[in-house]
């Protein structure tokens, strides 16, 4: 199946990608850590959808802000292995971007 070929390769070059930065020092490590967490939840368990949504707002709406900074920590420190906690997280994750606009 093609698609599902196009997908590997995407997540591969991805991943690379991501380490490559983080092992030379373009991204700290907890943002690399992020970065590949997040890269196997959308692609690989096809999880959060709404947290894409988020990010794209977010990436969209950035303006150099304390609360840039507040969005940017309370994102690298998402809890991917605990429903209860990401459910809230995106919930305040929504509430933190809805005082940018």
């Amino acid at each position: 199946m093609a698609g599902s070929e196009d997908k590997k390769r995407l997540y591969d070059e991805t991943a690379s990608l991501v380490a490559d930065l983080g092992l030379r020092g373009r991204i700290t490590e907890d943002e690399m850590l992020f970065l590949l967490s997040l890269l196997d939840q959308v692609m690989i368990k096809e999880n959060y959808p709404q947290l894409i949504q988020l990010l794209h707002k977010w990436t969209a709406n950035q303006a150099g802000s304390e609360m840039n900074e507040i969005i940017k920590a309370t994102v690298l420190n998402l809890e991917f292995s605990n429903p209860q906690t990401m459910q809230d997280d995106l919930e305040l994750l929504q509430e933190l971007l809805a005082t940018m606009e």
